[in-house]
């Protein structure tokens, strides 16, 4: 099984004003980034060997085994009229029953911390449960290459009817591997 997660972050404000601390991991992760993991093989680690740029990428990796890795990162926002752009590469596999997935996840959030809704870009295997609904919007990755992913939380909000952007706060970004029995 393998299951890994690297990518560039930047989310802009209407422009080029930064919301997400090291965005770019051009720092150690322990600026702006909560880490949290479950269960054994659990990789989280930054390095510039993952993408060919010279520039930091960061791996989120949970290998054989139920349960995950992660980080994230939330941020108070005033609007959602937000671009969000992400460099991306995804790569996952199960075998039989088991399944594994990975992803960016979008986490919109009230004022208190409650998940309103979630927007998820992943790759992900034939039994992992994550499903589109009127809460969350999956986006499936173009493919286990690098890949842009960009849009206008605005824009993208219409694809959850069951969210009111005017109650959205907070956005927690997080980068997840996960599997179960791997």
């Amino acid at each position: 099984m393998i299951q890994f997660l690297a990518l560039l972050l930047v989310l802009n404000f209407s422009g080029d004003a930064h919301l997400i601390t090291n965005g770019d991991f051009e720092q150690d992760l322990s600026q702006g980034w909560t880490q949290s993991s479950s269960g054994s093989s659990v990789i989280i680690n930054r390095a510039t060997t993952y993408d060919p740029d010279p520039d930091y990428e960061v791996q989120v990796y949970k290998g054989n085994g139920s349960g995950y890795a992660l980080i994230y990162q939330i941020i108070n926002i005033v609007t959602t009229d937000l671009e969000f752009n992400v460099d991306a590469k995804f790569e996952v596999a199960a075998t039989s029953s088991a399944w594994s997935g990975a992803s960016v996840t979008l986490k919109y959030l009230n004022s208190n911390g409650v998940t309103l809704g979630l927007t998820r870009i992943y790759r992900k295997t034939t039994y992992c449960p994550w499903y589109s609904s009127n809460t969350s919007h999956l986006i499936e990755a173009v493919d286990q290459n690098w890949n842009n992913y960009t849009f206008n939380l605005d824009s993208e909000l219409v694809n959850l009817p069951g969210v009111n952007p005017l109650d959205i706060s907070q956005v927690a970004i997080i980068l997840l591997d996960t599997c179960y029995y791997c």
